[in-house]
């Protein structure tokens, strides 16, 4: 073979500085299209010393010249002789290392993809997609992008929908990978270090590099190493779907004892307590904030329980054991706008009056005159969250406040001072409590409380004023009560993880596959394996209500359709590829991208056609070269004029002796390749007009896949029955069951058409009043010829109309 290897002129720039009189060689590698979703760049350069370069080579003597990330650019003449950015000529320095007996200097170079797929995501926020309507995976990718230190994007982002957390994981680039291998994409950085998003196609595409072999190919060989094709590939993955549920519930429980605990002469079993939760609740002064989240507790217990003893001889016949409200609870949680976090919650409790009021009953019996029973707001509890940028609680205030009357009960109270019952708010306890981050592993809890002088330990046995305002105020007054403090590195000290929105969402997982399947040319039992592929990142989809059923036919779906029949195809196509080598043209340096296309004309004649994986690229100052692993897509049909000795057997189309492939053969003998028909007598008709076979109709060149992939329809089948009662002059009753199924069948695309089935039948039965009865038990002479004529014949598939059947329904 011969191959231009001619000398070029180049140029060599390390950031900004030419290095070009040094320049040895350049040498590097694109990785092959993998499930990774990036197409990577690595190389090397190597430099040594030139007459009348005073820059030193030693990155010790001259350490800022080599700085990783510096910006390398490399340029080629063209055949004109014009200097063009190398297709991998913009890079990035990663790592020097230089010769001191051979006086030269390595540099390791890579794509910006290398460069920085180290950055990992520090903060998950960053990362994760947590927003509950979903994000396109375009504003996801971009996002990670910039984070990784990439601003400058182009290419077809895809636009599938995630409406879920993804989780993603390990580095920022990684995950972009991940993203664009779900969407059969991958990424790549381009000569003006653009980041470039293309689409994954594994068919026959436009050249444009074309090689002969033995004429200007460096080598032309049989790829090896490549992995075996098979008949079934498989993708499979997780699609996740966010089910819209009702926040709204009421759940009640009962609770049973003995009403001997209210009076001892009565025995048995009664309900003692009945409690009701209502979730979602939307309270008067709450309904129009939506971030606050409303529950509601209603305890009921038997009257006896609820009014105390002291109370019972006000009333004639007390109804001990009949069921009340002894409880209202209200707990409203109020929630971040953004993140959903818990910021406070206050719960309003509610008790019988009376509850408080026992003690001054015994008291002072006449000082009560007014109403004493029924729910009044006796307690509050509000409860105070703050975290820290990493969303961990630092703080927590508990803040009690109690009527002052049930704070001043069981103080010794001398209720004979008061003029009127104190019934205003004070606060009876107040928590502070605090996590603080030692280290890594260790965290510290220190809370302290506050309380009544009147509750704290000894309070009660101080000597308080007699008056009773001053001696009220006092006693009321909060001090010290207690604190704690403790230290661990096992997690028992750790911060309880932030209470979030409830969400009116729920997030399930759906398993979904998609096999493609590929006609296997060679017959036989021996088979390879089916490959399966895993997939992430699924496009999610909504489920509008709880039953609201999944089809298979959703973005999920198709993701996994593309992604089998890509991996199949580059199985197919690597197996029988080749591995082809030559000087670089002027079109790879006008239009390179992964995956271009090229053509070899082989000696034989026949043209093949391959996307180029996995490019190699060497540069010195003789040559200019560039080699790939070609992933084989099919051969070049050249275009076939109709004219000379037309044969047309049952099966094939041939033309002056060369089989025309493609072509189709009717049951009237006519050979029909695309648009053209051509009859045995040799006229060929296109749309419809008759034109001689003398040439001038022409069969299209195009490019012949080299395996068959089998399209798979999918069909329908629907189940139906009919019950039908008849009444008989007879002790029996006899029913006729009569019932059908129908299937469909699908066309399987390349060598299989299914047919259908239908089945019918009738079940009879008898229902039996008293006895057994045979046959002869019966006059059957007896039955008249119309009831006879009443029973039906069993259905049979042609007497069904079945175009007349719901199949929408069913499918």
């Amino acid at each position: 073979m011969t191959v231009n290897q001619s000398a070029r002129n180049v140029r060599l720039l390390i950031g900004g500085t030419d290095f070009t009189p040094c320049l040895i060689s350049f040498q590097g590698s694109d990785s092959h299209l993998d499930q990774s979703g990036l197409i990577t760049f690595t190389g090397q350069i190597l430099l040594g010393k030139a007459l009348g370069f005073t820059q030193s080579l030693d990155d010790r003597k001259n350490p800022s010249a080599f700085c990783r990330g510096k910006s390398v650019t490399l340029d080629i003449a063209d055949i004109n002789g014009s200097l063009k950015r190398h297709p991998r000529g913009t890079l990035r320095l990663l790592t020097p290392k230089y010769d001191t007996e051979k006086q030269q200097l390595t540099l390791e170079v890579a794509d910006l993809i290398t460069l920085l797929n180290f950055k990992e995501p520090t903060d998950p926020d960053k990362a994760d997609n947590k927003d509950e309507f979903g994000q396109n995976a375009s504003e996801v990718i971009r996002k990670l992008l910039v984070e990784a230190g990439i601003t400058s994007i182009s290419g077809g982002l895809p636009s599938t929908n995630y409406n879920y957390p993804l989780n993603l994981s390990g580095s920022y680039l990684a995950s972009v990978g991940k993203l664009l291998y779900a969407n059969n994409r991958f990424g790549w950085i381009d000569n003006q270090e653009r980041f470039r998003i293309s689409l994954v196609d594994i068919n026959p595409k436009s050249s444009i590099v074309g090689l002969t072999e033995g004429i200007n190919e460096l080598w032309y060989r049989r790829l090896g190493g490549a992995e075996s094709p098979c008949e079934k590939v498989k993708a499979v993955g997780t699609q996740m779907v966010t089910r819209e549920i009702e926040l709204e519930s009421e759940i009640t429980a009962e609770q049973y004892g003995s009403p001997a605990i209210i009076d001892p002469d009565f025995s048995g079993l009664i309900v003692i307590n009945k409690t009701t939760e209502t979730q979602a609740l939307r309270d008067e002064e709450w309904k129009t904030n939506p971030n606050i989240f409303g529950i509601k507790t209603i305890t009921e217990k038997p009257w006896g329980l609820i009014v105390p003893k002291v109370f019972w001889d006000r009333f004639s016949s007390p109804p001990l054991f009949k069921l009340f409200e002894a409880e209202y609870r209200i707990e409203g949680s109020h929630y971040e706008n953004e993140g959903g976090k818990l910021v406070q919650k206050i719960t309003y409790i509610h008790t019988d009056k009376s509850q408080y009021l026992a003690e001054i009953e015994e008291a002072r019996p006449d000082f009560i005159v007014d109403k004493f029973t029924g729910l009044v707001r006796t307690k509050e509890i509000t409860e105070t969250f703050t975290y820290s940028p990493k969303e961990v609680i630092l703080h927590k205030i508990t803040e009690t406040k109690e009527l002052a009357v049930i704070v001043l009960n069981g103080s010794d109270e001398n209720w004979d001072d008061w003029q009127s019952i104190p019934e205003f708010f004070t606060t009876s306890e107040y928590k502070y409590e605090e996590w603080k981050e030692i280290d890594k592993y260790t965290w510290q809890y220190e809370t302290y409380t506050l309380k009544p002088l009147v509750k704290t330990e000894g309070g009660t046995s101080v000597e308080y004023p007699e008056d009773a305002e001053i001696r009220s105020k006092q006693k009321l007054g909060l001090v010290y009560d207690s604190s704690e403090k403790r230290r661990s590195n096992s997690g028992q000290e750790t911060p309880p993880a932030a209470e979030r929105r409830p969400t009116s969402k729920r997030i399930e997982e759906n398993p979904v596959t998609y096999t493609a399947l590929f006609e296997d040319p060679c017959s036989g039992n021996f088979k390879q394996r089916e490959r399966t592929y895993n997939v992430e990142f699924l496009a999610g989809i909504k489920a509008p209500w709880a039953s609201f059923t999944i089809g298979n036919n959703t973005e999920a779906n198709k993701q996994l359709e593309a992604i089998a029949r890509r991996e199949g195809r580059l199985l197919r196509g690597r197996w029988q590829g080749q591995e082809m080598a030559g000087a670089i043209p002027n079109s790879l340096l006008n239009a390179y991208q992964p995956l271009f296309g090229v053509n070899v004309t082989e000696f034989d004649g026949t043209v093949q056609n391959y996307l180029a994986d996995g490019c190699s690229w060497v540069v010195t100052a003789q040559k200019a070269l560039w080699s790939c692993d070609g992933i084989w897509v099919g051969e070049s049909i050249a275009a076939i004029p109709v004219t000379g000795n037309i044969v047309i057997t049952e099966s094939t189309l041939s033309i002056n002796g060369a089989i025309v492939p493609g072509a189709v053969i009717t049951p009237e003998g006519n050979a029909v390749v695309g648009n053209v028909t051509i009859t045995p007598d040799g006229d060929t008709i296109i749309n419809g007009v008759t034109l001689p076979a003398d040439g001038s109709v022409v069969i299209p060149g195009v490019v012949t896949l080299p395996y068959t992939e089998i399209e798979v329809m999918a069909g329908g089948m629907a189940l139906g029955g009919e019950c039908i009662s008849y009444a008989y002059l007879l002790i029996t009753t006899t029913a006729v069951l009569q019932g059908g199924l129908g299937i469909g069948g699908g066309c399987i695309g390349g060598f299989s058409l299914s047919g259908g089935m239908g089945l019918g039948g009738d079940c009879a039965g008898e229902l039996l009043s008293s006895q057994d009865l045979d046959w002869e038990d019966f006059s059957w002479d007896d039955v008249s010829e119309s009831a006879w004529n009443a029973l039906q014949s069993s259905p049979t598939w042609e007497s069904v109309t079945w175009v007349d059947a719901d199949w929408d329904r069913f499918l």
